[in-house]
């Protein structure tokens, strides 16, 4: 093998015995550098969501700049195919901004229509979701059909794309890409994209059972979205990967979150882990009150990526159980210095490496071009490559 291939394989090799609870070399270092890149590379948000090309050579300049053993996924959406289909809710405060969530976009399915969701949701998404969220799906033929037919082809264009900036991170800088594909929990689809978050919390009080059923019948959709992004992938010797962010459950009560938003959730990972797939949840806000329910998890077939907690209680409670990343504040990577900066890192190597099982990386993707200081990203990095070496 090639030195070039070399250092390709040493990557993915140092990450995945990582994600398996091993202990590798040193510790591996996670890009998680989403629109930050555009940015960094002179481009906006708007420029490479319109243009995948330019999204590709943001990428190929973060991975030639900053020190890491691997980036998350290609961070762009594919502005034509939402343009195709006539995209409600695919906007910009400004062409200089980031894509912005409208929790208004998010409310389209009446609250009275769970019935007939929980029914069959795929037909119901295809029949009442689709076309109330994308215009041209509402017209009548041949209309709908010629939309239809443009947006197929932008996204099988995107996804050729998508391949070439994967291949060309491989081949020019001999860096691989985590995430294979994207899932969501049944709660956080219904509050995302059918119901909004506001109806969604709604519901929970006037239609609780309703919402249960249809939590429970949207699951097994959740599988086949998965399986369908894996088997799409091109094949590999390490399990193919899933990221899974979690919106709703540091919003719930205790007794909401065990009612709606548990079952389901360990009944995917199951799922998954059992096909030998790692899904990687996105562990938005404080999980610490929850972290007896993730002990229950499949042991090593998960990574945490975490955006708040104590590093050692993390370690100590779920060191057993899946690969640790995350914590390191953005704010500090935007706000302190490179002396601030490296303490912090030292601070959590320290406290998580131990044993192995943990990758360094943010506390959450760094999106705005204000998260984040390349020189402070740079720094970082290079001293946990360096301080983070086992003996």
């Amino acid at each position: 093998m090639s030195e070039v291939g070399n250092l390709y394989q040493e990557r993915v090799e140092r990450v995945f015995k990582t994600l398996r609870l091993e202990q590798a070399d040193r510790v591996p270092v996670l890009g998680t550098y989403g629109t930050w890149s555009a940015y960094y590379a002179g481009y906006t948000d708007s420029e490479t969501n319109w243009d995948t090309d330019k999204c590709g050579k943001a990428m190929l300049k973060v991975a030639g700049d900053i020190p890491m053993d691997m980036t998350h996924q290609v961070f762009n959406r594919p502005g034509s195919v939402y343009q195709a289909l006539g995209s409600k809710a695919f906007h910009y405060l400004s062409e200089s901004n980031i894509v912005q969530y409208s929790d208004q976009s998010a409310n389209i399915m009446k609250e009275d229509e769970y019935r007939e969701f929980s029914g069959d949701p795929f037909r119901f998404f295809v029949d009442k979701i689709l076309p109330r969220k994308y215009r041209e799906l509402a017209q009548d033929s041949p209309v709908r059909d010629l939309a239809l037919t443009k947006g197929a082809m932008q996204f099988g264009m995107y996804g050729g794309k998508k391949g070439a900036i994967k291949a060309a991170l491989a081949q020019q800088c001999k860096m691989p890409l985590l995430f294979d594909g994207v899932i969501l929990h049944p709660l956080d689809w219904i509050a995302d994209f059918f119901r909004g978050i506001k109806g969604t919390f709604m519901d929970i009080r006037r239609r609780p059972e309703e919402l249960g059923e249809a939590v429970e019948a949207l699951t097994p959709l959740v599988m086949r979205f998965g399986m369908g992004q894996v088997h799409m992938a091109p094949p590999r010797p390490n399990p193919k990967v899933l990221m899974m962010p979690l919106h709703l459950p540091t919003m719930l009560n205790t007794k909401d979150f065990n009612k709606y938003y548990w079952p389901s959730f360990k009944k995917v990972m199951e799922f998954f882990a059992a096909h030998d797939i790692y899904v990687i949840p996105f562990y938005e806000g404080d999980w610490s009150r929850y972290y007896d329910h993730l002990q229950e998890l499949p042991a090593k077939k998960t990574m945490g990526w975490f955006e708040h907690g104590e590093p050692k209680e993390l370690k100590q409670k779920l060191g057993n159980t899946l690969c640790l990343i995350g914590l390191f504040p953005t704010t500090l990577l935007q706000y302190g210095t490179k002396e601030e900066c490296i303490a912090k890192a030292k601070e959590l190597v320290d406290a998580l490496a131990p044993g192995g099982g943990y990758i360094f990386g943010t506390d959450k993707e760094v999106i705005s071009p204000k998260d984040a200081k390349a020189e402070n990203i740079i720094a970082i990095n290079k001293f946990v490559m360096e301080y983070g070496i086992y003996s």
